[in-house]
């Protein structure tokens, strides 16, 4: 999953923080603006995690079958070795690949993220409705700052390796609830 999510998580979670810093009594959002920001969060990731699958099958269809293989064989020893160079990894896997194959494995990653920002930026509008509206300046400034940070351009074996390494369950969107849920002001655990 993208790492905006969590980003974003942390942002409502350091809200009554900041507000402690301004005001004696933080704003505290209602069970029910927590139950709405809650479905907001649950229903936004299940669409990052469809437009990431999207992306995954699009990077697997630009490689042949041997290449494939290639990329799980050196995944598999990254994965064994004592001291696993991911950088070196990365190398390799985009040596293996041919200019066509790079270019459309860099533009199914620059579709997802155009798509993925759009549905962050999406995400944020109905977060920010579905808050106090004393939280609101203080999150849209939050927000201001993340959101003028620009994504690198990575090369094609260190998208492989970003794409198709499975990732812990723990990274996905429906446990930064439970991360949250210790969190002031924070939607409840499901």
């Amino acid at each position: 999953m993208n790492k905006s999510f969590l980003a974003l998580a942390l942002a409502l979670s350091v809200i009554p923080v900041a507000a402690r810093a301004d005001d004696a009594a933080p704003p505290q959002l209602t069970p029910a603006q927590r139950q709405a920001m809650q479905q907001t969060f649950e229903r936004f990731a299940t669409q990052e995690k469809q437009l990431h699958q999207q992306m995954r099958a699009q990077i697997l269809t630009a490689m042949t079958p041997v290449q494939r293989r290639a990329v799980a064989a050196t995944i598999g020893d990254l994965a064994i070795e004592p001291n696993p160079d991911p950088v070196a990894a990365a190398k390799r896997l985009d040596a293996i690949l041919s200019p066509g194959e790079r270019q459309r494995i860099i533009a199914a990653h620059s579709a997802f993220q155009s798509q993925s920002r759009q549905l962050h930026d999406q995400m944020r509008t109905e977060l920010t409705s579905e808050m106090p509206a004393d939280m609101q300046s203080r999150f849209a400034n939050h927000e201001k700052d993340e959101h003028e940070m620009a994504p690198r351009q990575l090369d094609a074996g260190t998208l492989l390796l970003r794409v198709l390494v499975p990732r812990p369950q723990m990274m996905e969107m429906g446990d930064h609830g439970h991360f949250m849920m210790h969190m002031e002001g924070a939607p409840p655990p499901r």
